[in-house]
């Protein structure tokens, strides 16, 4: 700790409240202000997100007192350094003689024995927040100073979004289509085998999507519902990845945000919240289709043996019976785990509470944890070894990248038009580049007659260089676990029997965790396994002589348990 010499001003809406802190603490506090805080109980609420070793772990215990503007002002200019942060203008300022922060930076609070960086801390301001560093002004100027911009934070119904708005306004879009000619064709494309591949309501579905996100609302006071899924998620972005850092590098647990913040009930929306939102749309959407489908069918069946027109059915299909279905897909969406993980009610509690999602990573604050990614039958080294928790907690990430397939401005992760157009068009060059590197390759290997991939034997991945603890190199079982696949690889092609294959990933696992007095006899198996591979297919002896080798040379020299530091990834 520091000699507390920065004096801290902190004012919101009740008063103020002001202390002399080190610097350590007053740039933790910044960061804190990264959160977008409505005032000082917000500021508490989230310290526990951002505390390290060198500052207190509550902020309760910070020495900061309720005081008036008058004794503010003079503790402010009787200080050798002060720092300013108005939760209400929602502005930072500093002093000269401040270390300069930025509006994106990242710190390293503690550096150990050896001289390395930990405990990360993250400060990633809002788009919304003023920062005013190392201004040269009469302190009086500085706390009566009026923002240089408006205020503009977005304000998120999600009553709106994800209600029943939502459900009545695709039943009613859903239900208008399916008597008009369109839909009728849609209907009859269904009912056929003709194309049976293609979805009959595609373009349809579209339809609905985009009428749904782009029509101006009463209820959002005039604005769409796309507004509402943008303004913040860049920013969102920054302190999940934050928050990441701080769990990776030694800083502590995850600590999720508290729901009892205005930024819980009406912040901005994430990235990983919009990519579900899409989803839930369109489940939705297809599930109202199906609705539609099924009604019409029925009432054909019970109500005449001659078929009729879907269009003379619409009339029996009414909103509210829709609605309600609808409701009910919405509900067990929410608790479906979304595409083998977890559920789309965590994701976006996740999303919201600004935490990452680490697959059985505790997150203080939240009872559920991301779930585990088991692999199902896979045959592949490497992938046994990072669900054996090899590389540290594997963690989950949705790109969006959906949103982006329909061609549609409406769906994209983009707020502005011209922002998603330029994408549009790097996305061309980028296809259109990688369609001449294709046809490049193609003509070399046809004159060449060479393989498309090379063999990690001649990839430089054996070379004798260790590879960093974190990634296998205390043992070097990482590298051994590609040569490995590659073998494996090869006994697939040749149609090898299962029990072979898991045969040699059972007795590598067994390998590769191992004690050292257990070594000899683990290698012995796994010697033994190779062997048997090499006898039932010969073309793989080589590489079975070069891996069994590698295997004898550890037995030989075996190599010391080192801790590299992250500062030693090659990536």
């Amino acid at each position: 700790m520091e000699d507390p010499s920065i004096c801290v001003a902190v004012f919101d809406s009740a008063g103020c409240r002001c202390g002399l802190l080190d610097e350590d603490t007053a740039i933790t506090l910044i960061a804190v202000a990264s959160e977008d805080p409505l005032d000082w109980d917000e500021m508490m609420a989230y310290w526990p997100r951002y505390t390290t070793r060198v500052v207190p772990e509550f902020a309760s215990n910070l020495p900061l007192e309720i005081a008036k503007r008058e004794e503010t002002i003079d503790a402010l200019r009787e200080s050798v350094g002060w720092v300013v942060l108005d939760l209400t203008q929602k502005k930072i300022v500093t002093c000269k003689t401040f270390h300069e922060i930025t509006r994106d930076a990242c710190f390293a609070m503690h550096i150990n024995e050896n001289g390395k960086q930990q405990d990360p801390l993250s400060v990633h301001l809002a788009p919304w927040w003023e920062l005013h560093e190392q201004v040269d002004l009469d302190i009086v100027d500085v706390v009566d100073q009026v923002r240089q911009s408006p205020i503009n934070v977005p304000v998120v119904d999600r009553n709106v979004l994800f209600g029943k708005p939502l459900i009545e306004d695709i039943a009613s879009r859903v239900l208008a289509i399916a008597d008009s000619e369109e839909g009728q064709q849609a209907f009859g494309l269904a009912n056929s085998d003709v194309d049976s591949n293609r979805d009959p309501f595609y373009q349809l579905t579209i339809e609905v999507h985009r009428q749904w996100l782009m029509t101006p609302r009463a209820d959002l006071d005039g604005m769409y519902p796309r507004q509402m899924l943008h303004g913040g998620r860049d920013w969102l972005e920054k302190l999940v990845a934050g928050q990441r850092m701080r769990f990776e590098r030694g800083g502590g647990s995850l600590v999720a945000s508290p729901t009892d913040v205005v930024g819980y009930l009406n912040g901005p929306i994430g990235r990983e919240e919009m990519a579900m939102y899409f989803d839930l749309c369109r489940e939705l959407i297809s599930a109202a289709w199906f609705w539609c489908k099924n009604q019409a069918d029925l009432n054909l069946e019970t109500k005449s043996e001659t078929p009729q027109p879907v269009k003379n059915q619409a009339s029996d299909l009414t909103r509210s019976d829709l609605a309600a279905f609808l409701t009910d897909v919405k509900t067990q969406w929410w608790a479906d785990p979304f595409e083998g993980g977890s559920p789309p009610k965590f994701i976006i509690e996740c999303s919201r509470r600004r935490v990452p999602r680490g697959a059985g990573v505790e997150i203080v604050g939240m009872s559920e944890r991301q779930s585990e990614q088991h692999i199902i039958d896979c045959d592949c080294p490497i992938c046994n070894m990072s669900a054996d928790g090899m590389f540290g907690p594997s963690f989950a990430f949705i790109d969006g990248h959906r949103l982006e397939l329909d061609d549609e401005f409406a769906f994209s992760m983009h707020e502005k038009r011209e922002d998603w157009k330029a994408q549009q068009e790097e996305f061309a060059q980028l296809s259109a580049r990688w369609d001449r590197e294709d046809r490049e390759r193609s003509e070399t290997a046809d004159r060449q007659d060479s393989d498309e991939f090379e063999s990690v034997w001649n990839s430089g991945n054996t070379t004798d260089q260790p590879f960093p603890a974190s990634l296998g190199g205390d043992t070097g079982n990482l590298r051994l676990a590609f040569l490995l696949a590659e073998i494996i690889s090869e006994l697939q092609q040749f149609g090898a029997p299962e029990e072979l294959i898991r045969r040699l990933n059972t007795d590598f696992s067994a390998y590769r965790q191992s004690e050292p007095v257990d070594l000899p006899d683990s290698t012995k198996l796994l010697t033994e396994a190779l062997e048997s591979a090499a006898e039932q297919f010969p073309d793989l002896v080589a590489r079975v002589a070069s891996f069994q080798s590698r295997l004898s040379e550890r037995l030989r020299t075996p190599v010391a348990n080192s801790k590299d530091d992250w500062d030693d990834m090659p990536f």
